[in-house]
């Protein structure tokens, strides 16, 4: 598969407040997001020089990491630094899409106890140069018979890293002649920015 746009390849993502390249862009393998996909994350757009709804995302992340117990979490004028940060130093103003990921933090040792965490989160901004996947032509889509979690089995306002079941659907699509799916519920449960370039749009 080939880069939608050839600017991406030589992007610097952000983590932990360090800009490097796309190719040195990594994690250890003893971070949380490796050992158990145990991180939070948020998508965000960038039109004509502007963020949709960023204190929405800002405050989620927020909520989300505390739902889970995170420790040592970044402000969000600390992520909102971040962010900024990297568009900037990437020259990315509009058509651009942000995967911002926080995640537990490094693991002294392999494991699921939130105990071996001893150093804090891991904050990740990727910015890419990625317009709108649908235009307003209208998509086909499908039902896919995988269920979403249960309230029981996962508080759904967790914006969480575990993405098996979309992902699972996702495959289901496919190999269906459909842009995207829907995944039905169980069968239980049917501001204004620092001076520059950026500002944020709450429309």
């Amino acid at each position: 598969m080939k880069l939608s746009d050839p600017r991406n390849a030589k992007i610097l993502v952000s983590i932990n407040g360090q800009l490097r390249p796309r190719s040195e862009a990594t994690v250890s393998v003893f971070d949380s997001a490796v050992q158990g996909g145990d991180a939070v994350w948020e998508g965000l757009r960038v039109y004509d020089g502007r963020i949709a709804e960023l204190d929405g995302h800002l405050e989620r992340l927020q909520d989300s990491a505390k739902a889970l117990a995170f420790a040592d979490v970044p402000s969000s004028d600390e992520v909102r630094s971040a962010i900024f940060e990297t568009l900037q130093a990437n020259g990315m103003r509009d058509n651009t899409h942000i995967r911002l990921t926080l995640t537990r933090g490094e693991k002294v040792t392999s494991g699921m106890n939130p105990r071996f965490n001893r150093s804090g989160c891991t904050l990740i901004v990727l910015a890419e140069w990625k317009p709108p996947v649908y235009d307003d032509d209208g998509i086909r889509v499908i039902t896919a018979s995988i269920r979403r979690n249960t309230p029981q089995c996962l508080d759904s306002k967790i914006h969480h890293n575990n993405l098996l079941n979309n992902i699972l659907a996702s495959i289901e699509a496919n190999v269906a002649p459909v842009s995207r799916q829907g995944r039905p519920a169980s069968d239980t449960h049917r501001r204004q920015l620092p001076a520059g370039p950026y500002a944020q749009d709450d429309s």
